[in-house]
């Protein structure tokens, strides 16, 4: 079956961890964690009809494939049934499977996103014009953190996937140092990822007490042992910390007295956290975004985070937030205690470069890069060598 050409003149395949429970009844709805940038991307292709898009993803709860349309573009899902056989044979099966809907679509460049799954290894395979974007940089955080297995077996396959790759996409300039160190010159397209619209409309109404905001996941990586112990200290006890994003039990069972576990939230809760929050904390070891970073300085929030988070591009250290090491206690102590000091501080702090937070990490910027990379791409593939 030939799906070349439904839109646009040019058919672009792209492989990712893509929510497709968002935009069908037909699969069951997971937890509130996914890419929210591949939402944003997918919605606002929607406007373009320069090329036909096919998205491809993978499910545990099919057993056939599911293919139906969203927002103008056709959503393939194809089935997976034990992930672990994958992590350790390449993801030979995922390969087969991606190549055989490849040859359905007939594209002309394959996008992949990530080397956390088998979707950048798929997309190596492809004979033609391909893109890989980061997300996570998984050689470089194993080398600042401990990780389970598959996290350590993907940094084994993510330099098979980015030397194959003659163009990739990178959301930071942290994440492109990451791709130099392994592809030595390189030169990664800088494509800000960008965050959903509901925080481009969300208006700041600071709790009355002072109030820091965490939210991500609980691993050793996202440093957030080192949050806990100093909002243990005495001078920053009048603070309140909460912490948002992973289930109970991952933290200690003794916590300070103001820091509050909040569990896994929406996205609605999130938007409501980061607008009562004075200021929002991420002191990773190791971090190509992240996104909560770019949501919180759309919203107009000030942040202190450390230098090995990417999203440090969209904080002025010292007007906007704090840039800091990610061990540098007492830097965050004095850091918090400044956006802290009193409303009008985290008001105006949160305020400065807002406006070109929110032009550069909106859709339509990131829409417009994307479409200029694939003309780029596709233009140097029909070039001669």
């Amino acid at each position: 079956m030939d799906t070349h050409a439904q839109g646009g003149e040019k058919t672009i395949a792209i492989l990712s961890n893509f929510p497709a429970w968002l935009y069908t009844d037909r699969l069951p709805d997971y937890d509130n964690h996914y890419d929210v940038w591949l939402v944003a991307l997918h919605e606002s292709l929607e406007r373009q009809s320069e090329f036909n898009v096919h998205w491809i993803t993978f499910s545990k709860h099919l057993r056939e494939p599911l293919r139906f349309e969203s927002h103008g573009q056709q959503i393939h899902v194809l089935p997976r049934w034990k992930r672990i056989t994958g992590l350790f044979t390449l993801y030979a099966q995922d390969r087969l499977k991606v190549a055989r809907e490849l040859r359905r679509i007939h594209p002309d460049l394959v996008h992949s996103w990530g080397t956390e799954d088998s979707y950048g290894l798929c997309a190596a395979d492809f004979r033609g014009a391909r893109l890989h974007s980061v997300q996570g940089a998984m050689r470089a955080y194993v080398k600042r953190a401990w990780f389970n297995i598959p996290v350590w077996l993907h940094s084994f396959y993510e330099p098979r996937v980015w030397r194959r790759m003659r163009h990739i996409t990178t959301e930071s300039p942290w994440a492109a140092d990451r791709v130099r160190e392994t592809v030595p010159g390189a030169s990664p397209h800088h494509l800000e990822y960008a965050v959903e619209d509901r925080f481009l409309h969300i208006e700041r109404r600071p709790a009355p007490a002072p109030q820091c905001l965490y939210i991500g996941t609980y691993t050793n990586i996202k440093n957030v042992a080192f949050l806990i112990d100093a909002f243990a200290d005495p001078r920053l006890a009048h603070v309140k910390l909460k912490l948002a994003g992973f289930p109970p039990g991952f933290a200690p069972p003794v916590l300070p007295p103001n820091v509050e576990e909040l569990g896994i939230v929406g996205r609605e809760e999130v938007a409501s956290l980061l607008a009562e929050s004075w200021a929002l904390v991420h002191m990773s070891k190791g971090d190509t975004g992240p996104t909560v970073v770019k949501e919180a300085r759309v919203v107009g929030l000030p942040v202190v985070l450390s230098d090995s988070c990417g999203s440090a591009q969209h904080v002025e250290h010292g007007k906007s937030g704090f840039i800091l090491k990610h061990d540098d206690r007492e830097g965050f102590v004095d850091a918090v205690l400044a956006v802290t000091r009193d409303v009008e501080t985290s008001l105006s702090m949160g305020a400065h470069g807002r406006p070109e937070c929110r032009a550069a990490l909106g859709k339509e910027k990131m829409i417009a890069t994307l479409l200029d990379i694939y003309r780029r791409v596709l233009d140097e593939a029909r070039s001669p060598v």
